[in-house]
């Protein structure tokens, strides 16, 4: 990611912090060089996916939306602060064992010590760079999960680092309802989705996003946007993944504007960055005129 600050072409800086010992427990802020100081706008926070477990989904991953924001000359530039993205730490991977030993490089993280990563990640960055409300989330597959596990609060994570929530969310490619997914797909996801929640469905339930059963509103009384984005060509999501998050934040009185019209498969909606980086402008005149 230290890469983006060496192409010149973009003005950007790069600082990486830890927000926790485990190697996983890492962020990257990218700010720009003539305006590193800018206290107007909105931070872009990035959260990637991979099932909560694969170790090629790094803050790497938001790199070329990054860079297609930036190369972009969106007059709604001007309104962003700088660049988030998150790391946090994974559960196992049958296909990329780890040494169990290294606590520091341990791939053995349980739900809710994923999301229990996030809220601390945001309560350094409050600390660090006064992140407030003023900051739009962005989350792929895994990520847009924990982005709404957020709203959730204490419904999913009883005890945890107190820090901001969003003022806009941008969920890409979600993963809402654990059983509903699996039950779709014919079972075939239950072995990511146990190595993260464990093997038991009640346990999966509670921390879906769309079996939420109090209040999305409620719970955030700061938010200004709700996007929910998705590829017709993504094989690893359906649509009534989308369809179903849409229609409980709908009937809980919030406004959820649903974009089914990415390209591409599972991953290439956030590789190739251009999609990415639309929906981020997107939003940033979205919040221009509310």
């Amino acid at each position: 990611m230290a890469e983006l600050a060496k192409d010149q072409s973009l003005g950007l800086t790069y600082t990486s912090h830890k927000y926790g010992e485990h190697s996983r427990q890492k962020l990257g802020v990218w700010r720009f060089k003539d305006r590193p100081d800018q206290e107007t706008g909105y931070w872009v926070v990035f959260i990637h996916g991979g099932g909560w477990r694969d170790p090629r989904n790094t803050e790497d991953d938001f790199a070329e939306s990054i860079k297609r924001t930036v190369i972009s000359g969106a007059v709604a530039l001007e309104d962003i602060k700088g660049f988030i993205s998150i790391d946090y730490r994974l559960s196992p991977h049958p296909e990329f064992p780890h040494d169990s030993a290294n606590k520091a490089e341990a791939r053995d993280a349980k739900h809710p010590d994923h999301i229990e990563d996030i809220w601390s990640a945001l309560n350094f960055l409050q600390g660090k760079y006064k992140l407030a409300d003023d900051y739009i989330l962005v989350g792929h597959s895994a990520g847009a999960t924990l982005a709404f596990q957020l709203l959730m609060g204490d419904d999913v994570l009883a005890s945890h680092a107190q820090a901001p929530l969003p003022v806009a969310i941008i969920g890409v490619s979600g993963i809402f309802d654990l059983v509903g997914l699996n039950e779709r797909f014919g079972g075939n996801y239950a072995g990511f989705i146990s190595s993260a929640f464990g093997e038991d469905q009640t346990a999966w339930n509670k921390a879906s996003p769309a079996r939420f059963g109090s209040s999305f509103k409620d719970r955030w009384t700061g938010g200004k946007l709700t996007v929910l984005a998705w590829s017709p060509e993504d094989t690893l999501i359906d649509g009534p993944e989308i369809d179903n998050m849409a229609a409980l934040l709908t009937k809980q009185g919030l406004d959820v504007q649903v974009l089914k019209d990415l390209r591409g498969e599972h991953d290439f909606v956030w590789q190739d960055g251009s999609q990415i980086a639309r929906l981020i402008i997107t939003a940033l005149h979205q919040l221009r005129r509310l």
